[in-house]
């Protein structure tokens, strides 16, 4: 049984938690957060009283095997090391670091320490991921992709009357890029590999992050855009562009509807059964490498991980 531990109480953490309830071979021991009463009210859902508000005791707890750490992306190096150092496996959410040092350094100490690190990106463990991979053969050479990742936050509004939140603050990692961009390029890269050039634009909000972006990769016989925003929302999927048809996909975070359009005009549904929450396949993924005693997943590799912050911070 895999002892889990929760570092934040957002609502990715509350999905994590539940996603930890449908997964055999672990559960949820400990609830962290800075704030005793929040944590305490977190954990009510899960029937969880043990919360922590020191870090150091988290770190050093003997009954912890494993943490999922959701907190704000400017500590997640810290917040990492520390646990790596005291022989914690670490489920760091998206974006791992904020630069391709942090990340080096992350799996360098878990290597050191024989445990278990991954950036929790979801979608591609998702078995939607593996149709389209299984069916991308139907729609002739590739040519094209569009990762299209647009959701107007609220937070926006707060910040046009004057109040700086964490999603939109450089101090905190904020930004669309960090965010949402994560999702798209993250797909593109596992699915057709490392490019060959890149370029980023991005329109910058008054906190000095990036509201809205766009990246475009450059492959030797395709070209990717990935298009990213917090200030405007979305009303299109993404898709993948052959010379034989299209593969359509209507959100990039859940791979929840996958068809097919031929340029004949047939259309082929490849949706499959997966999860409503889509948390679990990755939690089941990494509980995996914990059994078979793997630092590095062969999916969510360092590499892609340090290529996507690294693209996505390029000045």
């Amino acid at each position: 049984m895999i002892n889990i531990a929760i570092v934040g109480t957002s609502k990715i953490s509350q999905d994590f938690a539940q996603a930890i309830e449908k997964v055999e071979g672990c559960k949820l021991l400990v609830i962290y957060s800075r704030n005793y009463e929040k944590g305490l009210e977190f954990g009510k859902n899960y029937n969880i009283k043990d919360i922590v508000t020191d870090f150091e005791i988290l770190c050093k707890r003997e009954d912890i095997d494993m943490v999922y750490l959701a907190s704000p992306n400017s500590i997640h190096f810290k917040q990492t090391i520390e646990l790596l150092k005291n022989k914690k496996h670490v489920l760091c959410e998206k974006p791992m670091g904020i630069n391709v040092q942090e990340i080096e350094e992350m799996y360098k100490v878990a290597y050191e320490n024989n445990v278990t690190l991954m950036e929790a990106m979801k979608n591609t463990f998702l078995p939607n991921f593996k149709s389209i991979q299984e069916n991308l053969y139907k729609i002739g050479e590739i040519r094209g992709f569009i990762g299209n990742f647009c959701q107007y936050s609220s937070r926006y509004d707060n910040l046009k009357n004057g109040e700086l939140t964490n999603i939109f603050d450089p101090n905190f990692g904020g930004g669309s890029h960090l965010d949402l961009g994560v999702y798209p390029l993250y797909f593109a890269l596992r699915l057709f590999g490392m490019p060959q050039n890149t370029k980023i634009f991005n329109y910058t909000l008054s906190s000095g992050v990036p509201g809205i972006g766009s990246v475009i990769l450059e492959y030797k016989n395709m070209i990717s855009s990935i298009i990213f925003s917090k200030i405007t929302n979305s009303y299109i999927g993404s898709e993948i562009q052959g010379e034989n048809g299209s593969i359509l996909i209507d959100s990039i975070s859940n791979l929840e509807n996958i068809k097919i359009y031929y340029r004949n005009g047939e259309i082929e549904n490849i949706t499959v059964p997966q999860e409503q929450n889509s948390m679990i396949y990755e939690l089941k993924a990494f509980l995996d490498l914990i059994k078979n005693k793997k630092v590095e997943s062969d999916i969510n590799t360092k590499e892609i991980s340090k290529k996507v912050i690294e693209i996505l911070t390029k000045k």
